[in-house]
């Protein structure tokens, strides 16, 4: 049983890391209009703590989950939350969307060193 989860996850992972950027174009902007910046981290950045700042800026009436967890947007757009971190490679998924339906995604890897 732990190995049909095991090759589940992998795949879910494989789908996310192939799909979405490739939705995005890489620049946190959907198709649709809706702006996503994230500022900080940068992708493929190193850390030595256990725990990083996710921020950014989007259009001020959108919602925002960072790994799935909501995040609290301002009346200007910007957003910031607290990631905890595993050693080694960790990705980092935001994602903000709109009351029409409207998406745009960035997926970042953050590895934290000990």
């Amino acid at each position: 049983m732990k190995k049909r989860w095991l090759m589940a996850g992998v795949g879910l992972l494989v789908a996310l890391a192939v799909a979405l950027p490739a939705a995005c174009a890489g620049n946190g902007t959907a198709e649709s209009g809706l702006e996503l910046v994230v500022t900080t981290p940068q992708d493929e950045s190193t850390v030595y703590t256990f725990e990083t700042e996710v921020a950014g800026v989007t259009e001020p009436d959108a919602v925002v989950s960072v790994n799935g967890i909501l995040v609290e947007v301002d009346a200007t757009g910007n957003f910031s939350t607290l990631v905890g971190l595993d050693e080694g490679p960790n990705l980092i998924e935001v994602v903000a969307s709109d009351y029409e339906g409207n998406q745009a995604s960035e997926i970042l890897t953050v590895i934290y060193v000990v």
